[in-house]
């Protein structure tokens, strides 16, 4: 087969047909940062962001390591929150990532007070208004070769990183649900004017499917309660791409869908949102990656690596454990390589 573009690689894929290769697609944020030798504090502060910055790394995470796909910017998940009046931390050490160290919403008085300030115009918060220049940036240079995706997080995982901290979220979902779904329809409206913006920003005819992360899923709560605090705003935020933008939705979900009650969840997840792939964590061997999500699902898979040694080896394990996931996944194609969560700095 001849060499493929990157675009063409991915999208052969998404049809669940054998590429040149198998594609990789590391969820690269902070280390794309730590790869150019800067800290996150030479990137972004509580308001500005350096879109030069942040697209000279991503450019370069495709030229030096070879990624098949890129954020078309650094990416964290304190978007919008200064906004509503909450704090970030932005580590000056390398190999962290920005947390929020004082969420907007700690009680009830809070969030009447937040909802004044929404809904939130993704270009009044300089951070985020730096980043779709990046994106700009980063899809002229490369995007008619390369998918650049655009990428955020969906329902209660949208609503914890905008609005109020694990804890005391997961509170709520027995004490007081019907804050919760006010909480997370809020913070979905964000999020789709966040991904419209980020289409918009991008050169024209570039961007690629939308990539949707939730670390919530059946991590932190059960298949039932992932029904309704997860479910609605996938399907909502996947139709919306869809219809606006002619594009699909590439699902990244935490936790274990082996299990009968969060494999039927997720797969009638994927059914209603029409969803182009999963990309799972490492709870899921590539076996049943083919079977399940390419067989069953028939839609395209990632193919997690196991190993926690990416960054230390020996080289030899590493490439031993890559043929093993390679040699059951790679066959007939519909699978994305994604190693890792990250590539750590360390990482020759």
């Amino acid at each position: 087969m001849e060499r493929l573009t990157k675009r063409e690689r991915v999208q052969r894929v998404f049809d669940l047909k054998e590429p040149d290769c198998v594609p990789v697609f590391p969820r690269n944020q902070a280390q794309m940062v730590y790869g150019m030798g800067w800290k996150l504090s030479d990137i972004t502060g509580q308001d500005w962001y350096n879109s030069e910055k942040a697209a000279l790394a991503s450019l370069w995470c495709v030229e030096h390591i070879d990624y098949d796909v890129v954020y078309g910017c650094y990416y964290d998940m304190g978007f919008g929150v200064p906004l509503l009046g909450g704090v970030l931390d932005i580590p000056e050490k390398h190999g962290m990532s920005v947390q929020c160290v004082k969420h907007p919403v700690q009680s009830k008085e809070d969030w009447h007070q937040v909802k004044k300030k929404l809904p939130l115009d993704p270009l009044k918060d300089p951070r985020m208004k730096g980043a779709l220049k990046s994106i700009g940036y980063v899809s002229s240079a490369i995007g008619r070769h390369t998918p650049v995706t655009p990428f955020y997080y969906t329902g209660i995982c949208a609503a914890n990183l905008l609005f109020m901290d694990v804890a005391s979220l997961s509170e709520l979902l027995t004490e007081d649900p019907e804050w919760v779904d006010e909480m997370c329809r809020c913070a979905s409206d964000f999020a789709m004017d966040w991904i419209r913006a980020q289409y918009e920003a991008a050169a024209p005819g570039t961007q690629s499917w939308l990539y949707l992360c939730d670390f919530w899923g059946v991590e932190l709560m059960s298949p039932a309660m992932a029904e309704r605090y997860v479910s609605p705003y996938v399907i909502e935020m996947s139709k919306m791409v869809e219809k606006e933008f002619g594009q699909r939705t590439f699902y990244h979900v935490h936790g274990n869908l082996t299990r009968p009650k969060t494999q039927a969840w997720i797969e009638k997840l994927t059914k209603d949102a029409n969803l182009i792939g999963l990309h799972l964590d490492k709870a899921h061997g590539p076996e049943w990656v083919k079977e399940v999500v390419n067989g069953k699902m028939g839609v395209a898979g990632g193919l997690p690596f196991r190993g926690g040694f990416l960054d230390k080896g020996p080289a030899e394990k590493i490439r031993e454990e890559c043929k093993r996931v390679l040699d059951i996944g790679a066959p007939g194609g519909g699978v994305i390589f994604v190693p890792t969560g990250q590539v750590l700095p360390s990482t020759s």
